[in-house]
């Protein structure tokens, strides 16, 4: 072969091996939004009609036929509604780009809009760090700290935290809760007693059930001035979440007051 086929020829592999590596790491991508979940999720109208999480936000879960539906859950979803509607969405994405549920994770923009961002900053959604995906984390916090500052949505007076009333359909008792592992439900009891430890508060719901506060939720309680191993022992409150089982034990953990209401 001679030398000018074969440089050519390198230099068509050069390209070819280029062009697969920008496209294989490439960090931006363009998609069309077929259908908003809720506040941090929404289904990509591509071939595998992807599941795709907002990273570095947590929203309020929303009413579904099989769960209940936490305060602000409706605005939280509808505000992403409007940030995306009519528009296409670039994707940026971070070190890791699925979550253990198999859903894609991504920092969304539309119109220049930072959407995480923009949920954080309206009060709709608390910053949520699961470590490698931190990219943003700085400008998340600063959102959310703007949205405390000006007292939005769950960061509001706790009078405007108000469920759907169709949960009352996911009620149960404490002492049910064995029977619903897995499940979200909505429960309400008296606070009997506490433990605290460096890690987590546990409040012992009628010595059936506990509710579980981690360290890296408290200071969203204290916030609102609540300390929960003194503001809701000796009271009956009404919590929202996932009953898992630890020790044998039924327990829903809770990471702000809007799914930890004070029954007065």
């Amino acid at each position: 072969m001679k030398r000018t086929q074969l440089y050519y020829l390198f230099f068509i592999i050069f390209i070819l091996s280029s062009s697969y590596l920008f496209t294989r790491h490439k960090s931006f991508s363009e998609y069309e939004v077929l259908r908003v979940v809720d506040g941090d999720t929404v289904v990509l109208n591509d071939e595998s009609k992807s599941y795709l999480r907002y990273i570095g936000i947590n929203t309020p879960e929303i009413l579904t036929y099989d769960s209940p539906g936490d305060p602000f859950s409706s605005q939280a979803k509808k505000l992403n509604e409007n940030l995306l509607s009519g528009k296409k969405i670039t994707l940026e994405f971070d070190k890791e780009r699925y979550d253990q549920y198999g859903r894609m994770l991504a920092y969304v923009f539309a119109d220049g809009i930072f959407v995480n961002e923009q949920i954080v900053r309206n009060g709709l959604a608390t910053s949520l760090h699961i470590k490698p995906n931190v990219k943003y984390l700085e400008k998340i916090l600063k959102a959310e700290q703007e949205a405390k500052n000006h007292r939005r949505g769950i960061w509001s007076d706790k009078a405007n935290f108000v469920s759907p009333k169709e949960n009352k359909e996911f009620f149960i008792k404490p002492h049910q809760a064995g029977r619903y592992i897995g499940q979200r439900v909505v429960t309400a009891g008296k606070i009997t007693s506490f433990r605290k430890s460096e890690k987590v508060i546990v409040l012992k719901m009628d010595d059936d059930f506990d509710v579980v506060i981690f360290r890296n939720s408290w200071a969203n309680f204290n916030f609102f001035g609540i300390e929960p191993q003194s503001d809701y022992v000796g009271f009956p409150v009404e919590v929202i979440g996932r009953v898992k089982i630890y020790k044998g034990k039924p327990q829903i953990i809770v990471n702000h007051p809007i799914t930890l209401k004070k029954l007065l």
